[in-house]
């Protein structure tokens, strides 16, 4: 243990640091995979006075690559590495208004994106190793307007691309996004909130896909959307959210109409949370990006997480198992070439074309503890990206990979808080932030890092969206911050 004080100030930092081994195969290509050997640590504080708060968060994980391949020509990655940082702040400006800042950065090589890795970009048409990167950020004002009801206001900003690759042109930013959004919400009663939200966003993509031949260029997308959510407790244990609403978004520029898109928009969310459990699965549909070298499309996103402690009392206090599982599947038009020498009488062939995308992703982790602050880890990570293109291009199709990675590890954790060096409760309303990472701002939003005492509460508000107008309180923030 060590001591961090600052007078009159609440705060507490948390380091962690593990020894990992693992292993990596690419499912069906018999005879390729690596050995990595490495490390993986973070570090993570939080500072509190009586009217602002700040908190940082910084993991990330280096290993050393071993190919191992019966073909001697085909190339492994020699490093694997990722790396986060996540910064917040929150000022009370009256007892009814506060103003929140969060920041988020993300990089990592090909091998170092994992299943649980919300801000990772997956390009189904490029191969070989890639060093990625995303930023965002964004200041946000919530209002508490009566004792039912609040206001947010928000704006972010978010950047995607590649600071290095084996292939020259996808080196360098592939999209650039502003987004702007307000919201009320309205507690209906003891059980129901009501939350009205209207969303705009501009998408300058310079990589995106034009035609059917992966042809890529530069294009933009306005789009807006207005949605309603009710949020709803069944049970004590059991929450549930749902959306509705439509998107108005600026044509693709491959298509020739001009007309813009107009598309319905829908969201469902469920929480189950008890004694040493918690469950939240979520499904959206929007016309949304696909990603910052594909451009925007319809997207079905669906997404499970779980995470349950098997045994009770102290001793097995760090023995937690989690599990993440997620499945998008994405279409959009294309512009199709058509044939240069065309059989006489015959047709004109259609200008456009069709792609379509599949990601799959799943992750599970056991934890097990030997001492206070030590524990054994297991993990295994898959994931499985295709996509299709009709008509087919020339050069072929791209096809699909699934691959694993198999992990274990010795970890452990010191911190200024005793209760930090073991795991809270699967149930506990301040566990740690991954959940939040899958489910926040489903399926276009990304993740951003959690402000201070901005922990979800027991209703079950899906994290990333407004909060209910019961969690906007007139009093200072609560000193409990996110894990």
């Amino acid at each position: 243990m060590f001591s961090f004080v600052l007078p009159m100030w609440d705060s507490d930092v948390t380091a962690r640091a593990a020894v990992e081994q693992s292993v990596a195969s690419n499912v069906g290509d018999v005879g390729s995979g690596a050995l990595m050997a490495g490390v993986v640590g973070s570090v993570e504080g939080s500072l509190r006075g009586a009217v602002s708060r700040y908190g940082f968060s910084v993991d990330g994980s280096y290993e050393r690559v071993f190919q191992v391949s019966l073909d001697a020509a085909r190339l492994t990655p020699s490093d694997s590495a990722s790396a986060r940082l996540g910064g917040g702040a929150g000022w009370a400006l009256s007892p009814r208004a506060d103003l929140s800042m969060a920041a988020a950065g993300y990089v990592a090589t090909r091998l170092g994106v994992r299943a649980d890795d919300a801000l990772a970009a997956r390009d189904p048409f490029l191969s070989g190793d890639r060093l990625q990167y995303t930023l965002s950020a964004g200041p946000a004002l919530s209002i508490t307007a009566s004792r039912r009801s609040s206001v947010r206001l928000g704006v972010g900003y978010e950047q995607a691309g590649a600071l290095s690759a084996d292939d020259p042109a996808a080196v360098g930013i592939d999209a650039h996004t502003g987004r702007a959004e307000a919201s009320t919400s309205v507690d209906l009663g003891a059980l129901d909130t009501l939350t009205p939200e209207l969303r705009y966003e501009f998408t300058q993509y310079r990589h995106a896909l034009l035609d059917a031949d992966l042809t890529r260029g530069a294009a933009r997308v306005h789009a807006g959307a207005a949605l309603l959510s009710e949020s709803h407790e069944l049970t004590r244990n059991l929450s549930t959210r749902i959306a509705g609403g439509v998107t108005v978004a600026s044509p693709p520029p491959v298509l020739s109409s001009r007309d813009a898109v107009i598309a319905p928009a829908a969201r469902l969310g469920l929480t189950y949370v008890r004694e040493r459990y918690r469950l939240t699965a979520g499904y959206a549909y929007a016309y949304t990006s696909l990603g910052p070298r594909i451009g925007f499309g319809h997207q079905h996103e669906a997404s499970l997480e779980a995470s349950f402690r098997p045994a009770r009392g102290g001793a097995t206090r760090d023995l937690i198992v989690t599990g993440v599982a997620r499945l998008s599947a994405g279409s959009a038009p294309v512009a199709a070439n058509p044939p240069l020498h065309l059989s006489p009488g015959a047709p004109a062939p259609s200008g456009e074309g069709s792609l379509s995308t599949t990601t799959a992703l799943a992750g599970a982790e056991v934890s097990y503890p030997l001492w206070r602050g030590i524990a054994l880890s297991g993990g295994v990570d898959l994931e499985y990206v295709r996509a299709a293109l009709d008509p087919a291009p020339r050069a072929g199709a791209p096809g699909g990979s699934l691959r694993s990675i198999v992990t274990a590890g010795l970890s452990g954790t010191l911190s200024t808080d005793r209760h930090r060096t073991i795991r809270r409760d699967p149930d506990s309303a301040w566990d740690d932030e991954r959940r939040s990472a899958m489910i926040q701002g489903m399926p276009s939003g990304r993740w951003q890092a959690p402000e201070p005492d901005s922990a979800p509460d027991d209703r079950g508000d899906a994290p990333g969206e407004p909060p209910s107008a019961g969690a906007v309180r007139a009093d200072p923030p609560a000193t409990r911050d996110v894990q």
